[in-house]
């Protein structure tokens, strides 16, 4: 009974330090694109704050769609990372880190491309916005 509980306890250690990576990948992620004030060369107008609610508004409301293809990823990677550790208590850990590094990727990147479509909005308006 002893050697099992000391392999149990061995793979719970290292899924916490899985899990720790993990968590320590979404304290790296900071603030998001759609957060941040746009950046203009040049003056504003005096349509500037409202075509800016317009804008904001329309880019929140496009889904491109690519945050599960990244959990996906993610899963898989963290499995083969926690299968190379070498217990199976690993794999599953691995999976769930990398599914949660994934999705907090996933919507990094989508909130990268509605800060684009935001952009291009209000450059569509007329405003000098470079980003």
């Amino acid at each position: 009974m002893r050697p099992t509980r000391t392999v149990y306890l061995k793979g719970i250690t290292k899924m916490k330090k899985l899990m720790f990576v993990a968590l320590l990948g979404l304290a790296a992620c900071g603030q998001y694109p759609m957060q941040k004030p746009l950046a203009v060369d040049g003056t504003r107008n005096a349509n500037f704050g409202f075509d800016e609610v317009e804008c904001r508004a329309l880019a929140a409301n496009y889904h491109p769609g690519k945050q599960g293809a990244d959990i996906a990823y993610g899963a898989v990677s963290g499995a083969v990372t926690g299968w190379t550790i070498g217990e199976s208590e690993d794999v599953v850990a691995g999976a769930l880190s990398g599914a949660i590094i994934g999705a907090a990727k996933g919507q990094y990147n989508d909130e990268l491309i509605r800060r684009q479509v935001m952009v291009n909005c209000m450059q569509g308006r007329g405003h000098r916005v470079i980003g």
